[in-house]
């Protein structure tokens, strides 16, 4: 009996031992494991979703970006697209029409760009504030950045009516921007990463894109920035 009773207390120990070290490795393992990457959605037109002249995929600014930020990506970009305009491939819509979809993906993240597709300043400055502030009230914990109209003048201009418009939209709503009309972005010698087409950046075009909005995205999130 008394040795049926050590080997039952020792059989004990041990199965408590194993059942610690079990629990120690599964804390350990839960602590280990990597939080979830941080969510970047992009709703824009061809700039952001790319073009026959490059900056499809992977090549275009948006997965760049992603990549280099740690962040998974959300893609929402339709050619001839932008806030007053759905342009004319198939199953493209305003901006205002493409709010609740965004705001499903839950983002964390929303880069907001173009459009260089919308013609008239009054109409667009008003779909740009009713789509900014829609996202902002279905997203209230998100960061949102707009990106102005992306032309390609070869010689800087000092402003462009639809940036003017989404500017003020952006204003407006107290949301971060960047003109890429100011900041000239595709003038002079950074003319070259346009397409033949004169209207769409090549996929040097893209990285280059990538570089001008990387930095304001990881200031937003306050991700490192893994380009090295």
């Amino acid at each position: 009996m008394g040795m049926c009773a050590v080997r039952r207390t020792s059989r004990a120990t041990v199965l408590a031992g194993l059942l610690c070290v079990l629990l120690a490795a599964g804390a350990d393992l839960h602590a280990g494991a990597a939080a979830p990457r941080p969510r970047l959605l992009v709703l824009g037109d061809s700039i952001a979703g790319g073009s026959a002249q490059g900056g499809n995929g992977s090549q275009g600014w948006p997965s760049l970006v992603a990549e280099q930020l740690g962040l998974t990506l959300r893609l929402d970009a339709k050619g001839g697209t932008g806030y007053t305009t759905g342009g004319r491939q198939e199953g493209g819509r305003p901006y205002p029409q493409r709010v609740e979809q965004a705001i499903a993906a839950e983002p964390d993240v929303v880069v907001v760009e173009g459009s260089r597709n919308d013609v008239s300043p009054v109409k667009t400055r008003a779909a740009a504030v009713d789509t900014l502030r829609r996202l902002r009230a279905g997203l209230p914990h998100a960061r949102i950045l707009v990106i102005g109209p992306v032309y390609s003048f070869l010689r800087p201009i000092d402003s462009h009516p639809i940036d003017t418009a989404v500017s003020a939209a952006a204003e407006t709503l107290g949301v971060p921007y960047l003109s890429a009309v100011r900041r000239g972005w595709f003038t002079g010698s950074a003319h070259r990463f346009i397409g033949g087409d004169g209207v769409h950046p090549t996929d040097a075009g893209h990285a280059y894109l990538a570089r001008q909005i990387r930095p304001e995205i990881s200031r937003l999130l306050h991700v490192r920035d893994r380009s090295g």
